[in-house]
């Protein structure tokens, strides 16, 4: 199924050609919110505002989508025998060239402007509209929405002393509910987490296995567009030797992909392994309590990929071989993938910085 989170978004604009619809830009839309609170009219602030987060999670969409389907291009190979690291050149045109077309047709079929500012994009990152939202949000009495901006902000910028009040504030009120403040940017691998989390309390083992099988694709789906988030790279220190300018760019771009587990913080993990590890356990717990053992084993099989020297897993593997055939251990692609690649961007990195503290210990 093709889910690389492409998102249409409808949005009624100021002005329509009778030809095509014309989305404003990002930049102007965003300074017309600062604009907008700034002369304190509330309900133009909020209309541009969201309108801004809309149009940078549409202008996201296509560009991640385009790096992830260019990682990889088909294309018929002009170097015929792999001479040095020219077939490496090769790719990098190709895929160079894939991203150009690519993003080109997404950015004119969606009519938006497909650049950005870079301190635009770094606002908007931050969550910084929705400092202004929750204000917005209060001088036009909608408290519950005010209450979940604050939050949204604080899960990027939990050090925020000023939102953690107004947070507190907010949640006193009688009019929010503090159950129903939520994250209003929270991915939908978090919507289901807590929903399968629910439902593993309730002794629902149907749905538990439903809601945390759709959290490991989405959330390998989300991180995928984390990942590939990190292709926009900010200014490298340039060396006059290529591959040393080389190495600190990739060096960089594995820091980046790594650093999106970190937001996995807000669920109480840090590390992707970890969170897929434990969404498996929970599978695997009720296909046991369904007596499916024959898929409990393959969960228990793709756990260990994770985490192969986990002695309860082991246990629980020794108990399935005796109720299941040793074929029934199959360990899931997808999850064979994620670990690998894990393992092996963690080495380089190890192998980079290696390389650096010997340089700097040869410079004493």
């Amino acid at each position: 199924m093709f889910r690389y989170y492409l998102i249409v978004i409808l949005i009624t604009c100021s002005r329509v050609s009778t030809t095509k619809l014309v989305l404003p830009s990002v930049d102007n839309t965003y300074e017309q919110g600062v604009l907008a609170y700034s002369n304190e009219r509330w309900s133009k602030c909020i209309e541009y505002f969201e309108e801004s987060l809309h149009l940078y999670k549409l202008y996201k969409s296509i560009v991640n989508n385009c790096r992830l389907t260019c990682n990889s291009p088909e294309y018929k190979s002009k170097i015929k025998e792999n001479i040095e690291d020219l077939k490496i050149y090769e790719r990098f045109f190709v895929k160079r060239d894939c991203l150009y077309k690519c993003q080109e047709s997404g950015f004119n079929d969606m009519h938006i402007n497909s650049t950005i500012r870079d301190s635009t994009i770094f606002n908007l990152e931050m969550r910084r509209p929705y400092e202004y939202l929750h204000v917005c949000y209060f001088e036009m009495n909608a408290l519950p929405k005010a209450a979940s901006a604050v939050f949204t902000h604080l899960v990027v910028n939990p050090d925020n002393e000023q939102m953690q009040r107004n947070l507190k504030y907010y949640i006193e009120q009688p009019e929010v509910d503090a159950n129903e403040v939520v994250d209003l940017q929270s991915e939908d691998y978090t919507v289901m987490y807590k929903m399968g989390i629910q439902a593993y309390k309730n002794n629902n083992w149907g749905e538990t296995i439903a809601s945390m099988e759709e959290v490991v694709s989405d959330y390998i789906l989300w991180e995928n567009m984390c990942r590939a988030d990190c292709e926009r790279q900010p200014e490298q220190e340039s060396s006059s030797e290529f591959v040393v300018t080389v190495s600190n760019n990739i060096a960089s771009l594995l820091h980046c992909r790594q650093q999106c587990q970190d937001k996995l913080a807000i669920l109480g993990y840090h590390s992707g392994v970890g969170f897929l590890a434990d969404v498996l356990n929970y599978i695997q717990i009720s296909y046991y309590r369904l007596d499916r053992y024959k898929e409990a084993a393959r969960t228990t099989a793709s756990y260990l990929v994770l985490l192969p020297n986990d002695s309860d897993m082991l246990q629980n593997k020794m108990i399935y071989s005796t109720l299941v055939a040793e074929n029934a251990f199959e360990e899931r692609s997808d999850i064979v993938h994620y670990s690998k690649r894990d393992e092996y961007e963690k080495e380089l990195l190890y192998l980079f910085h290696q390389g650096i503290n010997a340089i700097d210990s040869n410079a004493i």
